[in-house]
């Protein structure tokens, strides 16, 4: 309590904004909307590599927090928030997020940039009075360790299994995979991330989505940016006011966000290739 006593000692009007604009950049909505523009105006192999950490990593948080069952600082939130604190999810997420960024693109100016929002983003948690140091510091430990084991074994045997395996078993290995982790966790948050993971990764399975040329020209990169970032809020938010209130209505909505992310790449490209 020390080091939020101390931050909040320095509250102003002026900061107390400041952190909640940098606390954004942990929270789901910015994954949601952020995660797609890397897959759809960046390459592909290295947003997939991005993709396949983050995602289990965000997941993995909500069965910490299970696990520990930490409860958060009382009596200093600055802001609203519920469920457990440790691990921190945005400390654990944000870390996930850019050292992979720093793995991928290796130029200082990123591994810079990383430095700052992961810090940033951390400490807004403390000022705003949500979690303990020991919450960001486990958030932040984790993190680093799921991306460096990530980098230097799991990614190369994940696509090794994959690779020998039929589309169906992909499939079928997927399925049973997001159903058992839902039924272990049923919860909004995992169910918003399992489905997100199935929808997307049918798509990869079944569709030549990987071979897929993007469109050059700024035009083609305005056009996919605008055509998905639409999409995706229109089955976000659209489905939100007419799909019922339950954990069903929830997977179907986000599945259909991963199916989305994933098959811009091919609708676009189809469309150029009839155009052409």
């Amino acid at each position: 309590m020390n080091i939020i006593n101390f931050l909040q000692s320095l509250q102003t009007d002026w900061l107390t904004s400041f952190f909640k604009f940098f606390t954004i950049f942990g929270d789901k909505e910015f994954y949601i909307m952020v995660l797609p523009l890397f897959f759809w105006l960046w390459d592909k192999d290295k947003a997939l590599k991005l993709l396949f950490i983050l995602l289990p990593s965000l997941l993995l948080n909500f069965y910490f927090k299970e696990i520990f069952h930490t409860a958060r600082p009382l009596g200093v939130a600055l802001i609203e928030q519920g469920g457990f604190a440790f691990p921190s999810g945005h400390a654990q997420g944000s870390t996930t997020l850019w050292l992979m960024l720093v793995l991928l693109i290796r130029k200082r100016w990123m591994s810079i940039l990383a430095v700052v929002m992961v810090t940033l983003i951390s400490v807004s948690r403390l000022y705003l009075g949500v979690h303990y140091p020991a919450d960001i510091l486990g958030g932040l430990l984790i993190g680093a360790t799921l991306v460096i084991l990530y980098d230097k074994f799991l990614f190369d045997a994940f696509k090794e299994y994959l690779s020998a395996k039929s589309a169906i078993a992909k499939a079928a290995v997927i399925t049973i995979a997001v159903v058992f982790f839902a039924i272990l966790y049923p919860a909004d948050d995992a169910i918003t991330i399992l489905a997100v993971i199935w929808g997307f990764g049918l798509v990869l399975i079944f569709s030549n989505v990987l071979d897929s040329v993007l469109p050059n020209g700024l035009v083609w990169k305005l056009m996919m940016l605008i055509v998905g970032v639409v999409g995706v809020v229109l089955i976000w938010k659209g489905l939100k006011i007419v799909l019922p209130a339950n954990e069903f209505a929830r997977f179907l909505r986000y599945s259909l966000i991963g199916i989305w992310t994933a098959y811009i790449p091919v609708l676009l490209r189809q469309r150029k290739k009839t155009e052409s």
